[in-house]
Order: structure tokens, then C-alpha cells, then sequence
């Protein structure tokens, strides 16, 4: 079954246009927004600068009034918080196509700590092939994200392990490559440009492009897990058609 960009980009925006995906989001800006108030917390601690008292603006931006061994903890929780928010937000969307995770209750119990676990490692995994791709030209980095988009959704719904996942997102990406990477791009290079453009912006506050680069990056999850969603639906029910269409071919052939 083949896809195509422009259709996995607006079906996945439509299912994050639902109360499931205002959650989502919602829970994307809180953790977003304590992991990087966290960071800078520690960067500005490690940098030899006194963190000033109350939640303002320091050397590297947006700080919490916290030590930074309380600012390590709120980036472990929120890692965490932000694992759970990917399982049970991915089932959530894919309940448009899959009856199971209609039920709130059921996406938020079913195996929710093994996936929780599997989604922080293969997030990280993730992450280092696309950084590592990335630092080779770009180009195979974005190659690397549109072959993996189907992971967090593959963690979510099927009991798998973090290399299953990503074998599974590869090999049903093979044959759509060029479509699942243009997908990709188009999410990721709109929400690029809006933060480079407000990092080099002298005229918005600290705060206010903290609160843009939280807000953009909280979107892009959603669309993210939607587009991931929507393709998983694609991609996933055609490859589970494949060993009857096979087995059928067989049968044909003895006969």
C-alpha cells in the first residue's frame, strides 16, 4: 500500500484537532516548558553563574528556583511525565482507527510502564541516529526520522521492545521512503525556522521567546505523533495483509 505525504501530514494535523490532542498538547508545553527551565538551571550552574532566587531569566534564559541536583530530578520526571504523555496520547489518536484505544482508561493501564521504558529508550535512540544523520549533511538525518516517524506509535500499541519498534518502523517505511521523509520535513522545517527565527530576534524578551520555542516545540510533538499515527494505520494494516496475501499466494500455487 503506498502513501503519500500531503495526505499523512493533513490526516495526522485532523487527528491532534481533537480533545485527545489538546491533552497532548497540553501535557507537551508543561513538560517542555520544566525540562527546559530545568537545563538552562544547570547550564547556568555548570557556567559559574549564581542562579538568581525566584523563577526568572538568567544567563542561559528561563531558570527555576531550584539547586541544580533538584534541577537533574525535574529533567528525569519530566523525561518520564513526557514518556507517558507519548503512549497514552499515541493510543488516544490511533482510537480514530483502532477500537481498542477508545477507551481512555485502557491507554492509560495496558502495559503503561514497559512502554513507558521502551519510549524514553527508543526516543534517545532515535534522537542520536537523526543527530548523528543530521551532522552528516542534513539530508540523511531527515532520511533516518521518516524511516523511524512510525516508532512511537509501534511502542504504544504493539507489545514490542525498543529494536523490535525500530526494525519494524524501517522496514515498513522501505517501500514509501520518499513520502514519509517529505512528511517529515514538512513538520519539521516550519517549526525550525519559526524558533532559529526567534533566537536570533533581539527584540522579542527572554521570556517570551522561551514561551514560543516551548509552544513550537509542543506543537511539532502533537503533529508528530499524529502524522506517526496516521501512517502506523496506513502502513501497519497493510503490512499485517501481507502473510495472508502471501499464504494465499502459496495455496494458489499447490493448487
Amino acid at each position: 500500500m503506498s502513501v503519500h505525504a500531503r495526505t499523512l501530514v493533513v490526516r495526522g494535523v485532523r487527528r491532534v484537532t481533537s480533545p485527545a490532542g489538546a491533552a497532548l498538547f497540553a501535557s507537551f508545553v508543561l513538560a517542555l516548558a520544566s525540562f527546559n527551565a530545568a537545563v538552562n538551571t544547570l547550564l547556568t550552574a555548570a557556567a559559574g553563574t549564581s542562579l538568581p532566587t525566584g523563577g526568572t531569566v538568567a544567563e542561559y534564559g528561563v531558570v527555576l528556583p531550584v539547586t541544580p541536583v533538584a534541577a537533574v530530578l525535574v529533567v528525569l520526571v519530566t523525561l518520564l511525565v513526557g514518556s507517558v504523555a507519548v503512549v497514552a496520547g499515541s493510543r488516544r489518536l490511533l482510537g480514530r482507527s483502532v477500537s481498542r484505544w477508545t477507551d481512555p482508561v485502557e491507554c492509560l493501564t495496558h502495559r503503561i510502564v514497559p512502554a513507558t521504558i521502551a519510549v524514553l529508550v527508543g526516543s534517545v535512540v532515535a534522537a542520536v541516529a537523526v543527530a548523528v544523520g543530521t551532522a552528516l549533511l542534513v539530508v540523511p538525518g531527515v532520511v533516518v526520522a521518516g524511516h523511524l516517524l512510525l516508532v512511537p506509535s509501534v511502542l504504544a500499541a504493539e507489545d514490542v521492545g525498543v529494536l523490535a519498534a525500530l526494525q519494524q518502523s524501517w522496514q515498513r517505511a522501505a517501500d514509501n521512503r520518499l513520502e514519509l521523509v517529505t512528511a517529515a520535513l514538512a513538520l519539521v522545517v516550519p517549526a525550525a525556522l519559526a524558533v532559529v527565527g526567534a533566537s536570533f530576534s533581539y527584540v522579542l524578551p527572554p521570556v517570551v521567546e522561551f514561551g514560543l520555542g516551548v509552544v513550537v516545540g509542543a506543537a511539532l510533538l502533537s503533529a508528530w505523533l499524529g502524522v506517526a499515527a496516521e501512517a502506523y494505520h496506513q502502513l501497519g494494516s497493510a503490512a499485517a495483509s501481507r502473510p495472508s496475501q502471501s499464504r494465499s499466494r502459496r495455496a494458489s500455487r499447490a493448487l
